[in-house]
């Protein structure tokens, strides 16, 4: 890049490339490409390789990349939820308590548990848990509520993160 166009690769760049390379499922690429970088990663880097590895079910580079997050954001409680979440869908049930503990024993809580996010026609809505101030949200609440019944499903929130 810098021979052929004169232009030195900065963070920005490289975290460009990692974020792709991960997105794309080239985790193992992407962790080379941040091993090899002539300067130290920054937590948005760490944090696409960590988010790749969520969307492509890599625990084991999850693992360095949220290692190397605890000591470069050691209170985002994001980080947190996303290597539980992935804990619990691979039913390490022990790996879960032990990190939930480690925020719990840092006062670290979730910034907005139960939330989820949608954009619809270019327009980002929010909605966590319980709450009902989005303008359609009785109707929301209402189409759940049929879903739940055609499916024949309860509503369970004993294993919600």
């Amino acid at each position: 890049m810098s021979d052929e166009y004169s232009i030195l690769p900065n963070t920005e760049h490289y975290g460009c490339m990692v974020a792709l390379f991960s997105k794309a499922g080239l985790i193992q690429e992407a962790l080379g490409l941040i091993e090899s970088m002539e300067f130290e990663a920054n937590a948005v880097i760490w944090g696409a390789l960590l988010d790749g590895c969520r969307l492509h079910k890599n625990l084991e580079i999850a693992e360095i990349a949220f290692n190397k997050l605890m000591v470069l954001e050691p209170r985002n409680s994001g980080y947190y939820s996303l290597l539980i979440s992935m804990y619990a869908g691979e039913n390490r049930w022990r790996d879960v308590a032990e990190v939930r503990g480690r925020m719990r024993e840092l006062g670290i809580e979730k910034i907005c548990p139960g939330a989820s996010w949608i954009e619809l026609d270019k327009r980002v809505h929010l909605f966590a848990a319980a709450d009902r101030s989005h303008s359609a949200s009785d109707e929301v609440y209402l189409l759940l509520d049929a879903i739940y019944d055609q499916m024949g499903l309860a509503q369970e929130t004993e294993y919600a993160y």
